[in-house]
């Protein structure tokens, strides 16, 4: 008898510490790909907002390709001005019984949004910051 009321209870705590495990993996995975594509659209050698845009869509879209296990609708965006690369992912977060839950417990937001942003560099800028610490090594 107890082991009847136990072991659904025991499961279903198992079954929800599994998704946990799988929603914090790829929410640690969608904000390091965000960086590193803002990253790449930040590069000095792109001389057009148009060139770094092109760069950071095509690796936000690469670097989360297979690699996420509980999310669905996975959407991104780019936005590029004069200082910064900002990438965003937006998704909704597939856990079991939320449907089921969210019936009992007012307030349950499923979606998943993540955005980081880089600045871009200025090549000349960059060149002379370098030289500037290299200065106060040498001395």
């Amino acid at each position: 008898m107890e082991a009847a009321l136990v072991l659904p209870m025991v499961m279903l705590f198992t079954v929800m510490m599994i998704f946990l495990a799988f929603y914090s993996y790829d929410r640690c995975v969608m904000e390091h790909s965000a960086y590193e594509a803002a990253l790449r659209g930040a590069n000095s050698h792109f001389r057009t907002a148009q060139e770094a845009e092109e760069a950071a869509r095509t690796a936000a879209g690469a670097l989360v390709g297979g690699k996420l296990f509980a999310v669905q609708g996975l959407t991104y965006d780019v936005r590029v001005d004069a200082t910064n690369v900002t990438v965003a992912y937006h998704c909704t977060v597939n856990m079991p019984f939320a449907t089921w839950l969210a019936e009992y417990v007012g307030g349950i937001d499923m979606t998943l949004e993540v955005s980081k942003s880089a600045g871009r560099l200025c090549p000349a800028r960059t060149i002379r910051d370098f030289r500037g610490f290299n200065g106060l090594i040498t001395e």
